[in-house]
This record gives structure tokens, C-alpha cells and sequence, in this order.
């Protein structure tokens, strides 16, 4: 069972949530920049860099809805 009396408050979650949208959209914006999307989606790292394999296509909707997410919580262009 959840037990909501312990649950922490919004507002002192707030600064990591706020922290965590910072960094996400750091690494949406160099996956932007830097990612071919024919090459497929950025799902493996290969020596700190992103790589595709052939079964991983259909996570590319991440790639695009990760963007749409952060738009939408951060109000960022």
C-alpha cells in the first residue's frame, strides 16, 4: 500500500524536477544536433557515442516524443 501521509510535497520536489528537465533537454538538443535520424534511432552508446542496431527502429518515437515531452513540462521551443 502507498502510504500518502509520507508522501514528500511538491515544492520539495520541485528543484530535482527542475534539474532533471535542464539535463533532459541538454540531451535532446545534442541528439538533435548531432543525430542523422535516417541513420536510424539513438538507442546504443559504442565509445560514449550513439549508435543504431537493426532491430531498433521503432524506438525512434522516442527520440521525436522526448522533445514533444520536454516542450510540453518546460515550455521550451
Amino acid at each position: 500500500m502507498v502510504d500518502t501521509q509520507s508522501a514528500p510535497a511538491l515544492n520539495a520536489l520541485a528543484p530535482k524536477i527542475r534539474r532533471m528537465f535542464t539535463l533532459s533537454a541538454a540531451k535532446i538538443r545534442s541528439i538533435e544536433s548531432s543525430w542523422a535520424p535516417a541513420d536510424g534511432a539513438p538507442v546504443f552508446t559504442v565509445g560514449g557515442r550513439y549508435t543504431s542496431r537493426g532491430w531498433t527502429e521503432w524506438t525512434q518515437g522516442f527520440q521525436f516524443g522526448s522533445a514533444i515531452l520536454q516542450f510540453d513540462a518546460a515550455g521550451e521551443a
